[in-house]
């Protein structure tokens, strides 16, 4: 073993101790630093062997909807499915991400009015698309109002990915609530389709978690779209 292969191995191995030792004292951070530099920050994807199993070339789409009984710019489903399309698509792993091609939603609104899209199921339209999996999205609930003065997100949705071809449920997963910022800003502050925007890409990342892979620590900043509120 040469010497650096043997000071990089000692690193490894002394790591997690010294992190143990020196917790307790406040030098956590510095030390983790070092550590994420040899192992990375990202955790895989909820499903990694899912979407690993995906066969290149594969045609997906993301659909979005709910019965939620909201119209205009308050109906999240096209913001939804455009973020969570570009996020999943831009953020798996080179070899996986220039294997798929992915059917954007301006597509899926061209092709179904609103009674079909609300109740056609995600195999139906899928095939109609020429799609070989869907990822859709069932949104339980939504709001970002946290009083008549403060925004604050929270949504619940059903997540499934499906085969088109057999109809195979390939992964099905009921979110917990996601509620975001963790305080609540003021409305005076900025306009409600801002603040919707916002508050849905991040929503389409926290939904991102289950296909691609994600820094686990992202959510600690989470209050760093609205720095100055």
């Amino acid at each position: 073993m040469t010497r650096s292969r043997r000071l990089v191995f000692a690193l490894a191995l002394g790591l997690p101790a010294l992190f143990a030792l020196f917790s307790a004292s406040g030098c956590a951070g510095a030390l983790m630093m070092p550590y994420y530099l040899i192992y990375g920050t990202d955790a895989p994807a909820v499903f990694k062997d899912e979407m690993k199993a995906i066969p290149k070339e594969s045609k997906m789409v993301v659909i979005c909807r709910s019965n939620l009984n909201l119209f205009g710019s308050a109906n999240p489903n096209a913001d939804l499915a455009q973020s969570l399309t570009y996020v999943i698509s831009t953020e798996m792993k080179d070899k996986k991400k220039k294997k798929l091609v992915w059917i954007p939603f301006s597509e899926v609104e061209d092709k179904f009015d609103e009674e079909e899209f609300n109740s056609q199921s995600f195999e139906k339209m899928g095939k109609a698309l020429g799609a070989d999996y869907v990822i859709g999205v069932e949104i339980d609930s939504f709001e970002i109002h946290h009083s008549t003065q403060f925004y604050q997100g929270s949504a619940k949705v059903l997540v499934r990915m499906v085969r088109v071809e057999d109809c195979e449920t390939v992964i099905r997963q009921s979110m917990p609530n996601y509620v975001y910022p963790p305080t609540p800003v003021p409305s005076a502050d900025l306009e409600e389709i801002e603040f919707q925007k916002t508050y849905t890409v991040r929503l389409a990342r926290n939904i991102a978690t289950l296909f691609c892979p994600h820094d686990p620590h992202a959510e600690y900043a989470a209050d760093s779209d609205f720095p100055e509120r």
